[in-house]
């Protein structure tokens, strides 16, 4: 018997990925694809690739929709390779169901995940694992829920119309992370209990630089944000032992004296493209390119381009009057760079003996101090005041 469906799973694109968001779908159910063609948007880690189909054939159904995250393995949608029946249909799905739940590990997020879900299900109830999750999600059981799939197995349809009847209550409902909020709060809990994090502080005067930048790029914005990053570029170049990643216990160079860039998306999660080292690029040059990754950090669009190693992230809180700040480092990163406003702050001239206004900003640097010691850091920021000062 030739065969009659292809699963479509989440795929497993990296070693340390072990979970993958549903962004887009390609295709509608029932609409023709060729082997090769993009089927699905899949975020992980922050970035977005596209999962390719395998054979040619008909979307037959889609099973979890946009927005959802999943455990890799977990079954997201299935193509017909030739003619089928819908109990032919609902049969293929539910032995893929019975051998996920047969292969999963005890002890795996994916396992938790699913043992949750099912706390919600009654023994007799008929529903996948990722419909489980949406279930639970929503608030409710499978006693909420009438199927109307064969043999009374719930779908996805089913699920739908029973979290609109209860929208009129939404109003009043608590919210919950996203997904992508609860991937991203796991990796700072972690990085919180196992980093030994110190900050250092430095105040910058950078009325001189603002003034010459400005003077030769009067329409730049975010000024600020683009000297910093080419002077973190300089300050790793003057010190390339820092420029490094933390894995356990392994020590990789970073290739290039890139710079990661936190960006607040607009579902409320923190992305960090990378801006990766342009040695020959201008401030004008770079500041374009900066403005087109930060849209794509807030809508979500990231790619693997954006996601090059880097050894430090700027977390720029300034344009929302914060005058300092000590962000986190995230791991396998071993720095965090706080900025602050641009404040008038009294500066000591040696050579007149008086105090001056000028605009300067405090910055505050995050590091891990299992590669980083305090002298160390200081004279990075020692190396970033040089390069925008002189």
């Amino acid at each position: 018997m030739s065969k009659q469906f292809e699963a479509v799973t989440i795929p497993k694109w990296g070693i340390e990925m072990t979970h993958g968001r549903i962004v887009a779908w390609r295709y509608e159910e029932g609409e023709q694809i060729a082997a090769g063609a993009e089927l699905v948007d899949i975020e992980t880690d922050k970035i977005v690739n596209s999962f390719e189909a395998r054979v040619s054939g008909s979307l037959a159904k889609i099973l979890v929709p946009e927005g959802e995250e999943l455990p890799v393995g977990t079954l997201i949608g299935v193509l017909a390779l030739a003619n089928f029946e819908p109990a032919e249909l609902e049969a293929f799905i539910a032995a893929q169901t019975t051998a996920e739940i047969l292969t999963a590990e005890p002890e795996t997020s994916a396992s938790s995940d699913l043992a949750t879900a099912q706390g919600n299900a009654s023994p007799t109830a008929k529903i996948s694992p990722a419909l489980s999750r949406k279930l639970e999600k929503a608030g409710l059981s499978t006693a909420d829920v009438t199927g109307t799939g064969h043999d009374g197995r719930i779908l996805k349809e089913d699920i739908d119309r029973a979290i609109a009847s209860t929208k009129t209550d939404s109003g009043n409902s608590a919210q919950t992370l996203s997904a992508t909020q609860n991937r991203i709060a796991k990796t700072l809990v972690d990085a919180q209990n196992s980093v030994p994090l110190f900050h250092i502080q430095r105040r910058l005067d950078v009325a001189s630089a603002i003034a010459a930048v400005k003077r030769d790029n009067p329409n730049l914005s975010s000024v600020i944000t683009l000297m910093l990053i080419q002077g973190l570029r300089a300050a790793l170049a003057r010190h390339p032992e820092l420029n490094i990643q933390l894995q356990g216990d392994a020590v990789r160079p970073v290739p290039g004296f890139n710079v990661a860039l936190a960006v607040s998306r607009t579902d409320g999660a923190v992305s960090a493209p990378v801006i990766d080292d342009a040695p020959n690029e201008s401030i004008a040059q770079l500041g374009q390119r900066v403005a087109e990754i930060v849209d794509r950090a807030r809508q979500g669009r990231l790619t693997a381009v954006d996601q090059q190693p880097a050894a430090i992230t700027i977390s720029n809180l300034g344009m929302y009057e914060v005058t300092a700040f000590t962000a986190m480092v995230t791991p396998p990163q071993v720095m965090v760079l706080s900025v602050g406003m641009l404040q008038i702050q009294a500066v000591w001239n040696a050579e007149t003996q008086t105090l001056e206004p000028k605009e300067c900003l405090d910055i505050t640097l995050g590091c891990d101090h299992r590669w980083v010691n305090g002298a160390q850091g200081a004279q990075l920021l020692k190396a970033l005041a040089d390069f925008i000062q002189n």
